[in-house]
Formats: structure tokens, sequence, C-alpha cells
């Protein structure tokens, strides 16, 4: 009898320990792999906000966009173009955060307080004329949201 485990139940047990670890280590690793991707896309487009804004405020910019006739019609919604500027810089991080929101990134408990900010913002009138100038560029979600909020 001693013979019959030694023989098949203990490699049977020890293989089956082993795929279980094996494919618990596996989950893992696909779980920290999506979170360093997700994490990762996040910074990426957080640094390209920062960057389009920093570019976009500079005199070269503001003079090259003035000879737009889209930007000088959404410059004449402000009263200057960093007005322009600000708004959108807003609207695209409240984005953003709608996005991490919705992918479950953003503290649940964080959201109600970015949401008040939106209700906000959209009371100043200068951000209600850039945001119906501009929404259509904003992912379908993301205009449902802002235009259920006002």
């Amino acid at each position: 009898m001693v013979d019959i485990f030694l023989e098949y139940v203990i490699p049977v047990a020890t293989a089956a320990i082993f795929t279980g670890l094996v494919s618990v280590s596996l989950l893992q690793f696909l779980n920290v792999r999506r979170n360093i991707r997700s994490e990762s896309e996040h910074h990426v487009y957080h640094r390209i906000l920062r960057a389009r804004t920093e570019l976009e405020n500079t005199e070269a910019f503001t003079e090259m966009a003035k000879e737009s006739p889209v930007f000088t019609e959404r410059f004449a919604l402000v009263n200057s173009p960093q007005q322009y500027y600000t708004v959108v810089a807003f609207l695209d991080l409240l984005e953003l955060l709608f996005r991490l929101y919705k992918k479950k990134t953003l503290d649940a408990h964080m959201w109600p307080r970015w949401i008040e900010l939106a209700k906000t913002l959209m009371t100043i009138p200068k951000f209600k004329k850039i945001w119906e100038s501009t929404k259509q560029v904003h992912t379908k979600e993301f205009i449902e949201f802002i235009d259920s909020i006002q």
C-alpha cells in the first residue's frame, strides 16, 4: 500500500500542485502586465496633453493659429487665445479623468468631486461656448456625460 502511495499518489499530487502554482503565477503575470500597460498608457497620454498645452500657449503657435479659420472662430468665443487654451485643457483633463473612472483606475470616491468640478465649469459661459464648438472631437461617452450634467 505504501509503495502504491509513493509510486502514484505523490507524483500525481506533486504535478497537480506544480500545475496549480504555474497557473496562478501565469494569471498574476497577465494581470500585472495589463496593469502596467494601462498605467503606461495613462502616463503617456498625460505627457501628450501637457506637451500640447505648453505648445499651444506659445506666442508662435497663437500667431499661426490666428491664420486658421477654425481657430479664429473659436478664439472669437472668448477674450483671448489663452482663455480658449485653458478651457480646452480643462476639457481634456476631465475627459482623461472620465476615462480613468470608466476603466476603474480612478478611485470611485474621488469621481464625484470631479463631477462637481465639471458641473461648476459648465456654468461658465465661455466653457459652454467652447464645449459646444468643440465637443465633436471628444468621445461619444464623454459628450453624453458632459451634456447630462448641464
